[in-house]
Parts: C-alpha cells; sequence; structure tokens
C-alpha cells in the first residue's frame, strides 16, 4: 500500500497542492495556515486532502509498508470518517504538527501568530523533505487515516465518486475541472482551477468542499 503522508485540512480553497489525490475535508481551524502551506498560489492548484501538513508525498514519501512495525503504526494512526467534525480534525492536525515540531521539524510560527492559531503548522520546503524524513516517520502514528471511501484503493467506484464530487463544486459555483493526478496512484484523479481567479470566498469553498464530500462519497 502507497504510504501517505498527507494528513487533512486544505480544502478546495486556497494554496493547494497537487502532490496526492485524496478528496478535501474542511477543516475551519487550519484554513488560516495553509493559505500558502506547500503548494501552488491560490487559483492554481488541486484539490487534496484536508490536512495540509507540508508533509512528503509522491517521489518524497516513505516506501510502500508491509512489515509488522508498519502494519503496528497504520492499526494506531486515528481514523477520520466523512463527517468528522472541524473539531474532531482540528484536534488531530494539532497534535500531528505538535510532534513534529517536537522533532525539530520547522515551523511557520509567522502564520500561525497572524490567524491566531496555537498550533503552526510545517515549513519545509520539497527539497528539504528527506532532511526530515526521520521525524515524519516518528510522527506517523498521529496522522489521521484518510476516510476509507476517499481512497481508489478502499473504495472501488472512487473515480466515480470524485468526478460526482468535482462535479457538485462546480454546481455550487466554483471553476474547476478534473485533471489526472499520478504522484501517489497511478489512476489517481484531482480537479484545478479553471483559470487563476478564485471563484467564490474562502468559507463558501469550504462549506462546499464538505457538503460535496458527503454527497459524493458518502452516497448522500
Amino acid at each position: 500500500m502507497q504510504r501517505d503522508y498527507t494528513a487533512l485540512n486544505s480544502p478546495a480553497s486556497h494554496t493547494i497542492r497537487a502532490r496526492t489525490l485524496a478528496v478535501g475535508l474542511a477543516v475551519a481551524a487550519a484554513l488560516a495556515l495553509t493559505a500558502c502551506g506547500g503548494g501552488a498560489e491560490s487559483g492554481s492548484g488541486k484539490s487534496v486532502d484536508s490536512l495540509e501538513t507540508g508533509a512528503p508525498t509522491g517521489k518524497n514519501a516513505a516506501p510502500k509498508g508491509g512489515d509488522s512495525g508498519d502494519a503496528a503504526v497504520e492499526a494506531k494512526r486515528p481514523q477520520l470518517r466523512l463527517d468528522t467534525s472541524e473539531e474532531e480534525q482540528s484536534r488531530f492536525t494539532d497534535a500531528y504538527n505538535a510532534c513534529l515540531q517536537a522533532h525539530d521539524v520547522p515551523m511557520n510560527t509567522e502564520r500561525a501568530a497572524a490567524a491566531g492559531a496555537k498550533q503552526a503548522g510545517p515549513k519545509v520546503s520539497e527539497k528539504d523533505y528527506p532532511k526530515y524524513q526521520a521525524a515524519y516517520d516518528a510522527c506517523l502514528v498521529k496522522l489521521p487515516r484518510q476516510p476509507p471511501e476517499t481512497s481508489p484503493e478502499t473504495n472501488t467506484r472512487y473515480a466515480d465518486d470524485y468526478r460526482a464530487y468535482v462535479k457538485c463544486l462546480q454546481g455550487r459555483g466554483m471553476k474547476i475541472h478534473l485533471t489526472p493526478d499520478t504522484s501517489v496512484y497511478p489512476d489517481g484523479l484531482a480537479w484545478t482551477y479553471d483559470d487563476a481567479s478564485v471563484s467564490l470566498p474562502e468559507a463558501e469553498q469550504s462549506a462546499a468542499d464538505r457538503a460535496c464530500t458527503l454527497e459524493a462519497f458518502g452516497g448522500k
């Protein structure tokens, strides 16, 4: 199984990294911290997981698991649901980021202070990921696992659900389109904005992302 080090908090709204295909679940407490968190500028990126951590993915991700140690870590990781509350997701985010900070990963304290947040997220450029790989490995046990519905490994209808998710976002006013994303899975999907403009205010995009995730992946 491909190990993905991203967590959960960047919805369809702003600086969105294009390194993973998992659907975004909105986390209000993390929105302010992820406005520039590790990816392209607003209006130019794709939808990803909702806990923006700046954690390595794609070519920088840890190798595939398989031994008993990996299995034990995976079993202890928090499991998110499609309807996990924003408050609960925020607690997971803070616990994971606090672990990274304790392992000397540089943190974006300036953005946290500006947002009035107690816990900052990591501030690591892609080229520096290997330097902090040991820290990400040590904190993996605190990284929430995505809802199984949002992974092609655990959802046989993932492609159809993701297309429905994108169609739902478009119906709510987001000017986006579907695009392939092979950074984590060979048949991965993501979305990107039609142009450089942001079509909805941040709060509305967050609400649309959460509603469309539940509708498309939860059959609601």
